[in-house]
């Protein structure tokens, strides 16, 4: 009998042993588990986070793409706007090269008309000096009367020229000599005009003009083509 309880107590003791160490172990791993999630979720964590990164990297490759070809394209128009207007300025020159081709006499003729109206301007300028100076005379009370007076003939004198030499100016040009100028300095006339050669029918015809309106006599008047230079 005592063998028997012995025994009972020897196997109650080895399954209390038993239970125990089947304790322990379902503790210990209730201990690693904890520690396993955690990997796993770390591992996860990573996982997202590097997919993230993937997707930020793809949409930066994408936005380099799309830069690429608009500077490309910007590029592409830049230089057809470039060439178009390239092309427009060689048209131009192109152009102008022609007219001057066309028309060499129209250069000639610009020239020509540009001197005489220069030459029209001169002798205004020397004119108005003229007149400046014979008011100074008539305005000087210092002077004697003799001195104002002479300077007052002359000032009539002077603009008497003037008349003369418009009507004579105006009467050439109805006549079909455009551009003439005439100068009339006390008994002569000195005569411009744009044409480099003037026949003689022409010359008579000057002449006859230039002595009806001015009164000088016909060896008193000069007539000077204008130069070929």
């Amino acid at each position: 009998m005592k063998k028997i309880l012995k025994k009972n107590q020897i196997i109650i003791t080895a399954l209390a042993i038993m239970i125990a160490a089947a304790g322990y172990i379902s503790y210990s791993d209730s201990k690693l588990d904890p520690v396993k999630t955690s990997s796993e979720k770390k591992g996860t964590e990573v996982t997202e986070e590097t997919a993230d990164m993937d997707s930020v990297l793809q949409d930066i490759e994408s936005l380099d793409e799309d830069i690429t070809e608009e500077m490309a394209a910007q590029s592409s128009e830049e230089g057809t706007e470039t060439a178009s207007a390239e092309g427009e300025i060689a048209e131009m020159e192109t152009d102008i090269s022609d007219s001057s081709v066309e028309a060499p006499g129209e250069a000639v003729l610009t020239g020509a008309s540009t001197y005489m109206a220069q030459a029209r301007i001169s002798r205004e300028q020397i004119r108005s000096q003229n007149k400046e100076t014979l008011l100074e005379i008539i305005n000087n009370g210092e002077l004697s009367q003799e001195e104002r007076q002479s300077a007052i003939d002359s000032m009539v004198n002077m603009t008497d020229l003037v008349e003369k030499e418009a009507a004579t100016e105006l009467l050439l040009e109805a006549k079909g000599f455009a551009d003439v100028v005439v100068n009339l300095t006390g008994e002569t006339a000195d005569i411009v005009v744009p044409q480099t050669e003037v026949d003689d029918a022409s010359r008579a015809q000057i002449e006859d003009i230039v002595k009806r309106k001015t009164g000088v006599a016909a060896e008193n008047i000069v007539i000077t083509p204008m130069s070929e230079e």
